[in-house]
């Protein structure tokens, strides 16, 4: 039955969008029977929808294989995205702050969208080397602090299908696999307000997180101090946890959360 909404879609405009959207989700190129088996479409129609793309420069076309990419313009599109998010604007000067105490290490601020941690700021140390997290990468929940922070307050459900749609893939020895010891690991985060990654996703690299409050204590984003070893040790990192806690504190109540997140 046709909702109100459904009346104004335009269903070309709609398959438009859910290439694009199958494109950045996929681990490489597409071909039309990809955008044919996903969208149920037919290769005729496939073909003028992809041609359209690339017509208008968000996706090319490899002549030799006949596959198609997203192309360069797409990076306009999440560069606006990423630069007209409040958040953004909000955080970076505490942002700023903090990472003149400890310019050793990195400090990096990522939000939960759509199943995804995805990053959104991040000041990199003076020192080398560097880990390279640019603004829009998307981390994993399970061996990172920002993931481990900003779904840690999921229910068993959601963060059920979460593992199943994601997997635990193994990034380190560290890295948490079991989704028996996951749950294990952040009920600790839940209690103490701190998500940490030991060596879990890159190896020698350490990391503590903490939430941000908005209204009705909703986790709005997470901010982290990290740092290879060669950098600052692992201990030193954690030292960095009552600073980071009164960080987000500061934030917390600039984006409308009238408590404190720690104490």
């Amino acid at each position: 039955m046709e909702t109100d909404d459904d009346k104004y879609n335009i269903k070309t405009v709609m398959r438009c969008f859910q290439i694009l959207d199958l494109a950045s989700g996929h681990t490489g190129p597409l071909s039309i029977t990809d955008v044919c088996d996903a969208l149920g479409l037919n290769s005729n129609m496939t073909f003028r929808l992809l041609s359209s793309l690339e017509n208008t420069g968000y996706m090319t076309k490899d002549k030799a294989t006949g596959l198609y990419f997203l192309s360069l313009k797409t990076l306009k599109l999440s560069r606006k995205a990423l630069q007209s998010l409040e958040i953004r604007k909000i955080t970076m000067p505490y942002l700023e702050l903090l990472w003149n105490q400890f310019p050793k290490a990195n400090i990096n601020m990522a939000v939960f969208y759509q199943g995804e941690v995805l990053m959104l700021d991040r000041i990199d140390t003076k020192t080398t080397p560097r880990t390279y997290f640019t603004p829009g990468r998307v981390l994993p929940f399970h061996c990172t602090g920002l993931g481990k922070v900003l779904t840690c307050n999921l229910d068993e459900n959601a963060l059920d299908h979460l593992i199943a749609e994601k997997g635990l893939n193994k990034y380190t020895e560290n890295t948490i696999t079991d989704p028996v010891c996951l749950k294990t690991e952040l009920e600790k985060v839940r209690t103490e307000g701190v998500g940490r990654d030991r060596d879990e996703f890159i190896e020698g690299d350490n990391c503590s997180a903490v939430p941000v409050l908005g209204h009705g204590r909703t986790v709005v984003a997470a901010i982290s101090v990290s740092s290879l070893s060669d950098n600052m040790s692992a201990q030193e990192i954690e030292d960095t946890v009552p600073m980071l806690k009164d960080t987000a504190n500061k934030i917390s109540y600039v984006m409308g959360y009238s408590g404190q997140v720690f104490y």
